[in-house]
């Protein structure tokens, strides 16, 4: 039940990056699902990762790194590996909980957002 309750909160928060993102930022959602040997298979012959974060923000030449997560839900050891691969690089990843964690870490990484989670 973990799964659909993260889908939910992926969902909700894509929601609001849709309305409160300025216009010059673009967002993706990465889909990370294994679908069978086979489609994991074809998907490492073609370069996809384990542990690669849910989220990916574009603004003023930077990229931010977004793992959702719910209250009780927890980072596997690929994600792990991965997010410090990508602070090694340079790179910011956050691990959120909420639409409003999201919004907070966006504002505190100088995205401009629109909005705030009114729940």
């Amino acid at each position: 039940m973990v799964a659909h309750a993260e889908d939910k909160l992926h969902t909700f928060v894509w929601r609001v990056l849709n309305f409160a993102l300025p216009d010059d930022a673009v967002a993706w959602s990465a889909e990370n699902r294994q679908n069978g040997m086979r489609e994991g298979a074809r998907r490492k012959a073609r370069g996809c990762v384990p542990g690669v974060p849910d989220l990916h923000v574009t603004y003023a030449g930077r990229t931010l790194y977004i793992e959702l997560k719910t209250e009780t839900g927890r980072v596997s050891k690929e994600q792990r590996e991965l997010h410090a691969r990508l602070r090694r690089a340079g790179a910011v990843v956050a691990v959120c909980r909420s639409a409003d964690a999201v919004l907070e870490f966006l504002r505190a990484e100088g995205v401009p957002v629109k909005a705030q989670v009114m729940a």
